[in-house]
């Protein structure tokens, strides 16, 4: 190695993002938009590692580099912001194909299809799943470590209505018009308990009205690997609804509150010039773009996870270790699967990625000593009693905190307590729903996060960074999401 290289690589400062609950079988497709998708829009990575462990996907990259092409890019949209519609229109095809095929497969029975069907039903599946992920990256590059876009939408704000006038137009201009899975189910759910308020507990309408409703909605908070909610969920909530007269209003509340949303940032846009007005329009887009696709992943690894029940009735492996194989190779599995490799790249696996040397995998211990390389150069964590991060949504709570990393974290957590966590998925919505405040380590202000917190109109604050290393379940917070402060008080 020269000595100019080695001086290069002593100097790296890598970036970590830790994904809970995801596996290689999420991770893999996305990493590839990184690997091969982000050099075609003129930001190549010359290094960047996958790793997963144990239920656990991380992406790991070189701060300057993926900052600088951040930079880079947001002065390409800038002049051309049809380069990043242009991506935005394949995420929409992805999305309409996988919701189609979640209409069309509703009665599909895939233990008596043979191997060959069912390989082409997965197949299927995780070709849109990979467009979908694949597309769905090259926004990182503007709004996940960076949020470039949003900052420059909040300059302009600034420069033409003033600082005071910056937290309250960003708000209402980066409120997206797709209604989620999620705001849909509590429309629907208010007219369901309006109609079982007429009828009788017992009957077989009530039975089938709920059964209707839990179809329709049973994959909304499946995220990456579930659980689906059954009929008892919605039967306990329609219960509860039937003595509470609010939810109704709720509902409504919603839809005229987007109504009057809307009618504001069409004012707040005709402001602007042409060219801003485009900019503006394209992190709203940006912002039901991600919404939308965390709808169609539910319902994709909802889905899928019926195929892999079945892959894993059949070949004796276990769901678990199926979701450590990059979908593409799952057919090897029918030619032959090797149990100990499958437990060992559960273990610990690396996907490591270098500009002109391709792409390899290390696992188990190779894994582990590959990965020290990287280890070494990340950013050391200071301890802290205040932390900065962006608005999701305005507001400010005072609250304890409660720090939640994984599904099996979610009995802990008490309404209104503050939920502090990595980031978010739809499986965190029960908990978010009862949460005074949110704060979360990775998103920008397209993150999960911050789109179920504006339906919400719960304080938040995403992008924080450290949030979850300097911060502790009990630790009593004061979160200023209008500034994106959350401070330690205790």
């Amino acid at each position: 190695m020269s000595k100019a290289r080695k001086n290069r690589e002593t100097k790296e400062e890598w970036l970590g993002f830790n994904w809970p609950g995801v596996h290689v079988l999420q991770g893999y497709p996305s990493a590839k938009a990184w690997w091969y998708d982000f050099p075609k829009v003129g930001c190549p990575l010359s290094k960047m590692a996958l790793t997963y462990s144990k239920g656990t996907m991380s992406y790991y990259i070189i701060r300057d580099e993926f900052e600088g092409h951040g930079q880079k890019f947001l002065e390409k949209i800038k002049i051309k912001p049809e380069t990043m519609l242009d991506v935005l229109e394949k995420v929409d095809e992805a999305v309409e194909a996988i919701f189609a095929l979640g209409k069309k497969w509703r009665r599909i029975d895939f233990r008596r299809l043979p191997d060959k069907e069912l390989l082409r039903y997965h197949r299927e599946l995780f070709y849109w799943d990979e467009i979908l992920w694949r597309k769905g990256q090259i926004q990182n590059l503007l709004e996940l470590h960076n949020n470039y876009l949003s900052a420059y939408v909040r300059e302009l704000i600034n420069a033409t209505f003033g600082k005071n006038k910056e937290a309250e137009y960003f708000q209402v201009l980066s409120a997206g018009d797709y209604r989620s899975m999620s705001e849909r189910q509590d429309e629907d759910f208010a007219e369901l308990v309006k109609r079982m308020k007429k009828i009788k507990r017992a009957s077989k309408e009530f039975e089938k009205l709920l059964k209707k409703h839990t179809e329709k909605y049973t994959w909304m908070i499946y995220g990456w690997t579930g659980p689906a909610l059954q009929s008892q969920y919605f039967l306990e909530n329609v219960l509860v609804a039937l003595r509470d007269s609010k939810v109704q209003p709720v509902a409504q509340r919603r839809k005229a509150d987007r109504k009057i949303n809307r009618r504001k940032r069409e004012s707040i846009i005709k402001k602007f010039s042409g060219s801003d007005q485009k900019l503006v329009y394209l992190l709203r887009k940006l912002l039901d773009a991600k919404a939308i696709r965390v709808d169609a992943h539910s319902l994709t690894y909802f889905m899928g996870d019926k195929i892999y029940a079945e892959i894993s009735r059949r070949k004796f492996i276990s769901i678990n270790q199926l979701r450590v194989v990059p979908p593409e190779e799952v057919p090897k599995l029918f030619q032959k699967s090797d149990s100990h490799q499958l437990n060992a790249e559960y273990d610990f696996v690396i996907y490591w990625y270098e500009r002109g040397k391709g792409l390899k995998k290390f696992v188990g211990a190779d894994g582990k000593k590959k990965f020290q390389y990287i280890k070494k150069r990340l950013p050391k964590i200071k301890r802290v009693d205040e932390i900065k991060g962006e608005m999701a949504y305005m507001g400010k709570a005072k609250g304890q905190a409660n720090l939640i990393l994984e599904q099996a974290d979610f009995p802990k957590f008490k309404k209104g307590e503050i939920l502090v966590t990595r980031m978010t998925d739809p499986s965190f919505v029960p908990l978010m729903k009862i949460s005074k405040a949110i704060v979360t380590d990775i998103g920008g202000i397209t993150c999960h996060a911050a789109i179920v917190s504006r339906e919400l109109k719960i304080p938040c604050v995403i992008g924080t960074k450290i949030g979850t290393k300097v911060l502790k379940t009990g630790d009593l917070l004061e979160v200023d999401a209008n500034q994106g402060i959350v401070k330690k008080i205790n």
